[in-house]
């Protein structure tokens, strides 16, 4: 990360939306993932959720951290831990944590939520849910697919392959480029 009068260089890459609950929306921040947890302040006349922006928490995450919750969603995605309950918690900067739950809901279902935890404020997101009917031994049997949680997960991978990074990157280049033609003495320091 460029330190020395550096631009801080933000890439959009998706929205997320818990209907009732809030949204995420998720960008390239630099060389991490950053989340824009917003909460849901109501329906508007046409009955859309709104978010408040205004009083949305960000944090940001490396890359060891996203793989710690590609994995733990891929774990809940692909039935591992089928009816048991699981938590993760990661401390990110700035005395904030981001807390990956899969749990019981109100009506008993098993979901998934992710909780930001920042200056003593909370927003939770839980990840949407299909339900769908399968015959098995002659009998038809209701299950769920984790869609919300499997979105979120491509995602995390997308960033840990570094698809569409190139263009991300590429502006941190620019950037830098543009700060070593301004001052020749530019010094870099690495952060974490």
């Amino acid at each position: 990360m460029v330190t020395n009068n550096g631009k801080l260089v933000n890439t959009y890459i998706r929205t997320l939306y818990s209907e009732g609950l809030s949204s995420i929306m998720i960008s390239f921040f630099n060389t991490n993932l950053s989340f824009s947890f917003a909460p849901c302040i109501g329906k508007n006349n046409v009955g859309f959720d709104q978010f408040d922006i205004s009083k949305s928490l960000r944090t940001t995450i490396n890359y060891e951290m996203a793989s710690f919750l590609y994995q733990l969603a891929m774990s809940v995605v692909n039935g591992k831990y089928a009816g048991q309950q699981i938590s993760g918690v990661l401390q990110c900067n700035n005395n904030t944590t981001l807390i990956f739950e899969y749990k019981p809901d109100q009506y008993n279902q098993m979901g998934s939520c992710l909780t930001i935890n920042k200056n003593n404020e909370m927003i939770s997101f839980r990840f949407k849910t299909h339900i769908y009917r399968v015959k098995e031994n002659g009998q038809m049997i209701t299950k769920i697919i984790q869609s919300g949680l499997g979105a979120f997960a491509k995602t995390l991978d997308g960033y840990l392959t570094g698809i569409n990074a190139d263009g991300h990157l590429n502006k941190l280049l620019d950037d830098l480029e543009s700060l070593q033609n301004e001052n020749q003495q530019v010094s870099l320091t690495a952060l974490g």
